[in-house]
């Protein structure tokens, strides 16, 4: 009997001090939690852009030459008209349209993961303006020895684009490729006539209007978070609008009269200017700005 109460006795010392050296289990780790892109977002931005704008011109112009014999009295005598064959001439030149630009954007992102993918619009106003000479022969410097065929002035009014984003997030950092669609419009002004040199020319034919055009624009950028909702954005766009045409037609009128004995010799000569003008506009623009994003706080739960 007493061995039994000793082996009993000795049990319950044993079990405890076998429990406390058994090894304990680890407490589960929380995932991390991490910044969340998703979301409905709207922001402003301001920012630089560089343009050019490429114009061909066609020129063409025809010389009409009329001799007229009269008598001193003005009876008419005889009368001739030449006109001379077109002579055509070709010239282009590139204008820089640099200038600022502003306005405000408005988008929605939707994370899977640490993949973001969203879209994005947004309409800008724009300072770009520019200007240049466009002589013969075409590719050729405006200086002594060319001529002169023209002007061609510019402003991008207005520009707006519709772009699909897609990119890596980096818990608080997003960067993201950029493209789509590219709408804008350009006001140009174009004047034709011929002078030698590197003047401006004097206006003999002329064309204003306004263009809307669509293009298309692509690019790259980087978001990062300020605190809370609020975030920044850097980004780079190139956008191409492509091309569009204009043309413009003026007459310049010259005379000469002469008296040869009992008759009068007049000689009138008329120029006619016809002129084709086809221009491209590219730009490319560097901004930043600032984006809220609508919803609760946006954090979630990592998955990677």
């Amino acid at each position: 009997m007493s061995k039994l109460l000793i082996a009993a006795a000795l049990a319950v010392v044993a079990v405890p001090a076998f429990a406390a050296d058994m090894p304990l289990k680890a407490p589960p780790i929380a995932p991390p939690v991490v910044y969340s892109w998703t979301g409905f977002y709207v922001g402003g931005n301001v920012g630089y852009s560089w343009g050019r704008a490429r114009t061909d011109l066609t020129e063409s112009t025809t010389t009409t030459t009329t001799a007229t014999i009269t008598t001193l009295a003005g009876a008419p005598i005889a009368a001739a008209t030449v006109v001379g064959a077109p002579i055509f001439f070709l010239g282009n030149n590139r204008a820089d349209m640099n200038g600022w630009l502003g306005g405000f954007q408005a988008g929605y992102n939707y994370q899977v993961n640490r993949w973001v993918f969203g879209v994005e619009g947004d309409l800008q106003a724009t300072g770009e303006r520019g200007g240049t000479i466009i002589c013969f022969p075409a590719a050729a410097a405006c200086g002594p020895g060319t001529l002169a065929l023209g002007s061609a002035d510019y402003s991008l009014r207005w520009l707006g684009t519709l772009r699909g984003r897609a990119g890596v997030a980096f818990d608080r950092f997003f960067i993201y490729g950029t493209g789509g669609l590219a709408v804008g419009q350009i006001r140009a002004t174009y004047n034709d006539a011929i002078a030698p040199g590197l003047v401006t020319p004097l206006g003999f034919a002329s064309t204003t209007g306004s263009t809307t055009r669509a293009g298309w624009t692509a690019g790259v950028g980087i978001e990062g978070v300020i605190r809370g909702n609020w975030t920044w954005k850097a980004e780079y766009l190139h956008v191409d609008l492509g091309g569009f045409d204009a043309a413009a037609a003026g007459v310049t009128n010259g005379a000469f009269s002469a008296v040869i004995g009992d008759f009068r010799t007049t000689i009138t000569q008329s120029t006619a200017f016809t002129s084709a003008y086809h221009s491209r506009f590219t730009d490319d623009i560097l901004r930043v700005g600032v984006n809220y994003r609508f919803g609760a706080a946006p954090l979630v739960v990592a998955k990677y």
